[in-house]
């Protein structure tokens, strides 16, 4: 059993055994039809330039089976190339079948006309070695047939020498001389098997290492800047009209400190988690993370259709969240958050660590907005407030000094 498996070999998934037969066959068909134009010319020359055609009935019938062989060998070189072909291993053996009876008739009567001067015997053994190497280059992904083919040969050699009632010497050596080359061309083929499907094997697990890098690096930045970084272009884009929010743990420094740091992590585990799984839900984009601070935008990279309404809903939905967490961790959980919508610059700079990152004024506006925003209070700027005005519901506006900006109108968000 272990030197079939050895010989018979097959991948473990199914899938991956039907597309390695599909993809070897798919590329061996160029390879056969080139096989099939040599044995064609060939065959051809040999009707051409055949000086054995003495008699006329001699040359009639070996003229006949040539021809019949032309045929064949056309039909074949068609029928590789078409679709239904890589999943139908057992044509091969049909064909060379096929071949290898006409062929039979062909020696017959190239041995009858006496003019080569070969024994019936001498010539079977070559014609069936000669077949056979191309058959060894035909079956491709097909071992199990091949090597049935080999068998198949061998028994046929062996047959012809019991009944042409040669001298046992003389049939013994003929079948010592083609059975031991049927098995080394049975070897040549087992071993082409082998080396491809070693290849396809590392291909394989180079296609599933891409993927895991692939799916580190889609994790790390949006899927189409990804592509845009593996073409090799430098990714900087400016968008004229974006929303920004800044989310920050209400006294964050001073709860982090009377809790265990399992605890700590845990705890920003569970907040980021609803972060993300919110910013999913209302199709705005996460950008990164700072200690317990939380950035995220819409309307840039990934579309949104109305990013000022769809980032204050977020706010909204992140502070019902910390019920919940409150709840679970038995603390009293509050965030402040900023909004503001204006232009920014986004791109990536070249680093260990990748990041897809935006700049611009309306960031620092959005930033310190999160700082003026009282717990568990959204307070947006002026601009996202022109957006949002009518979908939302916000208290009288309030100046508040900005640092770095000045004295500016601000408003909070109607969470009742």
């Amino acid at each position: 059993m272990r030197l079939a498996a050895l010989i018979f070999q097959r991948f473990a998934e199914p899938a991956a055994e039907a597309r390695y037969a599909s993809e070897q066959r798919r590329a061996q068909v160029k390879f056969i039809r080139a096989l099939m134009v040599i044995g064609a010319l060939m065959l051809s020359l040999y009707i051409v330039i055949n000086p054995f055609f003495a008699e006329l009935s001699f040359a009639v019938g070996m003229l006949a089976t040539s021809l019949v062989m032309l045929v064949l060998i056309g039909f074949y070189f068609w029928y590789v190339g078409q679709p239904g072909y890589p999943g139908k291993r057992w044509v091969d053996v049909a064909f060379f079948f096929l071949i290898a009876a006409i062929q039979f008739f062909f020696i017959r009567y190239l041995w009858q006309s006496g003019v080569s001067g070969w024994p019936f015997y001498a010539i079977i053994c070559y014609n069936q070695m000669l077949l056979l190497t191309y058959a060894c280059l035909a079956f491709a992904a097909a071992v199990r047939e091949f090597v049935f083919w080999v068998f198949v040969t061998i028994a046929y050699v062996v047959a012809a020498l019991l009944l042409l009632d040669l001298p046992a010497g003389v049939a013994i050596y003929t079948a010592m001389f083609y059975a031991p080359f049927a098995l080394l061309v049975a070897y040549v083929n087992w071993a082409i098997d082998d080396k491809a499907r070693r290849l396809f094997d590392s291909g394989l697990k180079l296609d599933a290492e891409k993927k895991k890098s692939d799916a580190l690096l889609y994790n790390v930045l949006p899927q189409s800047i990804a592509h845009r970084l593996q073409s090799g272009e430098a990714v900087a884009d400016a968008f004229p009209d974006v929303t920004i929010i800044f989310v920050d743990i209400v006294g964050f420094t001073r709860m982090s400190q009377a809790m265990d740091p399992t605890e700590v992590v845990t705890l920003l585990n569970a907040y980021f988690s609803k972060a993300d799984a919110a910013c999913d839900l209302f199709g705005i984009e996460k950008v990164k993370t700072i200690g317990d601070a939380y950035m995220a935008v819409a309307g840039a990279i990934v579309p949104t259709p109305k990013p000022a309404k769809a980032v204050v809903d977020f706010a909204r939905h992140l502070i019902g969240a910390t019920n919940e967490i409150s709840r679970q961790f038995g603390i009293d959980f509050k965030l402040h958050i900023g909004v503001n919508t204006g232009p920014v610059v986004g791109g990536v700079i070249a680093g260990k660590k990748m990041l897809y990152d935006y700049w611009g004024d309306a960031i620092n506006v959005a930033s310190r907005l999160e700082g003026a925003a009282p717990p568990n209070g959204v307070t947006v700027s002026q601009r996202t407030w022109e957006r949002t005005r009518d979908s939302c519901r916000y208290h009288e506006p309030r100046m508040v000094a900005l640092k770095g900006i000045g004295e500016v109108p601000v408003y909070d968000l109607d969470l009742s």
